[in-house]
């Protein structure tokens, strides 16, 4: 979403106001005072560590193949113990009250993993399969913390913590139906009923039956969702998963994925990392044991009694009170706001923490796991080399100078402290948020532009892992798609070419939705789609096909955007002129969407004019640039185009409704990042572009140039079951509606 200048100002000034914590409450349901993120003190805490560097050995899945995964409602110790806020506000830090994983072995009960935010992670083996039960025993939020002015708190704390808005397409395990009757009675309040979840393992090729569908959820009361799915014959609160393990080794991770819930249920603690190894195609002699660290960066806020601060717009002074102000659109989203921004960077559950390390390299495991902020990270005088992304390792490592991350991307990174023994290397961020235009860390936000410290020790070591200027390579090379320089290898096929337009809903007050392709998660709401695809599905690529989609994004936002199953290879990105101030070749000079100057009125450009005149049935003609919010794409989604491709291919396929983009480049398309050049499952489509991403329904082993549509090289059948979706990962953008089911066909 675009912030105006007016609204960066008040919220810089929320943000600076460190001398006094806000006076508004974040939840409707429990009384809370804002604690400002620079009250509490930097690099005073030691980073959680799971494996051989910390206390808690991480979850071996081969040795306890059938694992039992709790969720519970637990304290935890997440800011100073014992300490008082720096800004002289006399509050003493105590535990904090969250939703967690709790880990144990199925057969003997015995607990491998205790209840954690993030939870302990689990090691996996490659073909090593491993048999989950999800156990949902979260309880539903209690009136009586409502009357509770500070810890301790009874048992049913977090669910009054974290507004649930029922108007946004969700769960709705009541059956209020509330996203189409708004009005109703309770519609407007926050849901107070037993939380639903369900589990996503983010990254793995899984049958949909285990990928945790947004619509397979299920409560602790026995309520399930409409695409639930488990083995066997589960207890009430219960689903239980088969995960293969068979693809290549890399850095997966598991969290909440509950329709329109997820914002929540992620900040509330529901996340953790799912490794999957194989030594057979990981880079030889990484920096292993203690040398190997997972972590997870978030950003947070916290009230004056330590709990998780969520805010929902309650409040006689809410916009002063925390740093998102109300929701924009009240009367339609009572508790929804576009964009969670926190003033507390946390890593592994721990705010601004330090970490002792020796002079030696070390393999970090990196994953953003924020709502929805973004990190551009430096180390310092630290060298860092990129040698895998989000899943899947790299041919050879990349050197950078900076790393930046998308919330749910990953990135296995060695950093080298060699070479500055005795010092402190202090890792920053930059990165805007939103992306690109929000507020900037150091210069808005002061204490968001650092993120934490590592204590290099001053006794030499003997460093015998591999050094990634020279080694740290693969044994067998990944296979390619693209060359990584912004072409398409040639002997690759593409079976269809999707265009498909990421485009944003303004309602009176600011943003009210976004959409994928103009399209709300239910597609059967568009007219545009349900008019060719009943069930409103449009997406439905053939097992073992490979295609090209290019996202044109027609937001101000940066969005990550997710697919389930299928990883993809980032093709290029290539600027789009969206108002007419780029530069393009058309000769209308209103750009791809129109010119908006603010002065004069909006002259709509091409894919507003493509809806027609008049316009169809249900179109809001008040907005020239956007007059269908919500139709579905202006053209028909099959419309039987086709176009030649770069690589010599003619004569492909090309659907989705949306018109041409070729007058309306500008420039040359750009080739990815070099440390975002191999398979991807999470990708940054940045405002004003299109990003062309090539995806294969086939594992990412499989040899380019065998597979072909029809053919099944999965070892579980992906066209079976409820299907998968693919969405962005700003969470808040997920939650409404910014996802979309897909299913895969033969």
């Amino acid at each position: 979403m675009k912030w105006s200048k007016a609204e960066v100002l008040l919220i810089s000034v929320a943000c600076l106001c460190a001398a006094s914590p806000g006076s508004g409450y974040a939840s409707t349901l429990v009384p809370q005072t804002a604690l400002p993120g620079d009250c509490i003190p930097k690099f005073a805490v030691p980073l959680p560590v799971f494996g051989p560097g910390g206390p808690t050995p991480r979850v071996n899945g081969r040795t306890h193949f059938a694992l039992t995964v709790e969720m519970k409602e637990v304290d935890q110790v997440v800011l100073p113990p014992g300490r008082t806020d720096t800004c002289g506000l006399g509050v003493t830090f105590g535990k904090t009250r969250l939703w967690t994983y709790e880990i144990s072995d199925s057969f003997s009960g015995k607990v491998l993993g205790p209840a954690n935010w993030p939870a302990v992670t689990i090691e996996a083996t490659r073909f090593a399969p491993n048999l989950v039960r999800y156990r949902n025993e979260l309880p539903q939020f209690n009136p009586a913390n409502s009357r509770i002015p500070s810890p301790p708190f009874e048992h049913g704390l977090v669910g009054g913590l974290l507004s649930v808005d029922q108007t946004i397409g969700w769960a709705d395990p009541l059956n209020l139906d509330c996203s189409m009757n708004p009005t109703r009675i309770g519609c407007k309040t926050p849901f107070v009923g037993a939380p639903p979840t369900v589990v996503h393992l983010h990254g793995a090729e899984v049958q949909s039956a285990f990928d945790g569908n947004p619509m397979g959820w299920f409560t602790a009361d026995g309520r399930t969702g409409p695409d639930f799915r488990s083995l066997g014959n589960p207890h009430r609160g219960e689903a239980i998963y088969a995960y293969d393990n068979s693809q290549e080794p890399g850095t997966l991770w598991f969290h909440d994925h509950a329709l329109g819930a997820t914002r929540t249920t992620v900040y509330s603690g529901l996340e953790g990392f799912y490794l999957v190894r194989d030594p057979r195609r990981e880079p030889a002699n990484l920096p292993a044991g203690p040398s190997e660290i997972e972590m997870i960066v978030q950003d947070r806020q916290f009230d004056v009694n330590s709990q998780l601060f969520f805010p929902d717009g309650s409040g006689a002074d809410s916009a002063m009170s925390n740093l998102n102000g109300g929701p924009p659109n009240p009367d339609t989203h009572p508790l929804w706001n576009p964009e969670f921004v926190g003033d507390v960077v946390t890593v592994n559950g721990a705010p601004w923490p330090f970490v002792d390390v020796e002079p030696r390299r070390y393999h970090l495991r990196l994953l953003d796991g924020s709502n929805a902020r973004m990190y551009n990270l430096s180390f310092g005088a630290a060298k860092v080399y990129v040698i895998g992304a989000d899943d899947n390792f790299f041919d050879a490592p990349v050197a950078v100078e900076q790393l930046f991350l998308g919330p749910a991307e990953r990135a296995d990174v060695i950093v080298d402290f060699g070479g500055l023994a005795g010092q402190s290397v202090i890792v920053t961020n930059d990165a805007p948020v939103p992306f690109p235009s929000g507020l900037v860390p150091g210069a808005d936000q002061p204490g968001m532009s650092s993120i934490m410290q590592f204590r290099v020790s001053s006794a030499p070591v003997d460093d015998t892992s591999c050094n990634p200027v020279t080694e740290c390579r693969r044994s067998r090379p990944t296979q390619r798609l693209t060359d990584g320089a912004g072409q398409m290898e040639r002997h690759v096929r593409i079976d269809k070419v999707r265009r498909l337009v990421l485009a944003e809903h303004e309602g009176a007050g600011g943003p009210l939705e976004v959409l994928l392709n103009n399209t709300n998660f239910d597609g059967t709401m568009a007219a545009n789609i349900k008019r060719d695809f009943r069930n409103g599905v449009t997406e439905e690529p053939r097992i073992g096909s490979t295609e090209l989609w290019e996202i044109v994004n027609i937001t101000a936002d940066a969005h990550p955007i997710h697919m389930h199953l299928a990883q993809f290879q980032i093709l290029n990105r290539e600027t789009l002129d969206i108002d007419g101030t780029f530069g393009s070749r058309n000769p209308s000079g209103h750009g791809y969407v129109g010119f908006d100057d603010g002065i004069n009125p909006p002259a709509p450009g091409e894919w507003p004019l493509a809806f027609g005149s008049p316009l169809p049935p249900g179109c809001e003609a008040f907005d020239p640039l956007n007059p269908c919010p919500g139709l579905g794409p202006p053209l028909h989604y099959n419309s039987r185009t086709t176009i030649d491709l770069e690589n010599g291919q003619k004569g492909v396929e090309l659907v989705g409704g949306n018109p041409d983009i070729g007058p309306y480049l500008v420039g040359d398309a750009a080739p990815p990042s070099p440390e975002e050049s191999g398979w991807k499952d999470t990708a940054k489509a940045i405002p004003g572009q299109v990003m062309r991403i090539i995806i294969r329904w086939a594992p990412t082993s499989v040899h380019v140039g065998t597979t072909r549509a029809g053919l099944n090289f999965y070892p579980f059948d992906p066209t079976k079951g409820p299907g998968y979706v693919w969405h962005c990962h700003i969470l808040d953008h997920e939650d409404n509606d910014m996802m979309r089911p897909y299913r895969v066909a033969r």
